[in-house]
């Protein structure tokens, strides 16, 4: 994954707020992040809840190891097929 050139900026930017306000940005930028996701998931056509769930976590963690990326699917499979779990809310 390319660094984001922007980072250092919106750091420097953050670091200046209050705590409130750095509190206010976080939550928005977490939303905005969150839509963009699901925005992808939807232009990536029809899919499994589990096929989307496993997609929404690769873009909000892409660094999450590979076990534990496994044993989240097949917590998630399971919950699936017992009934408990019908996929992520869209946010």
């Amino acid at each position: 994954m390319r660094p984001d050139p922007g980072r250092a900026t919106q750091e420097a930017l953050i670091a200046q707020m209050s705590v409130a306000r750095r509190s206010e940005v976080t939550l928005q930028l977490r939303e905005k992040g969150h839509l963009l996701v699901w925005q992808q998931a939807d232009a990536a056509g029809p899919m499994s809840e589990l096929e989307r769930a496993m997609f929404i976590l690769d873009r909000l963690y892409p660094e999450m190891p590979a076990e534990h990326r496994q044993q989240t699917r097949a917590k998630l499979a399971a919950l699936a097929a017992a009934g408990k779990w019908h996929g992520f809310k869209r946010p």
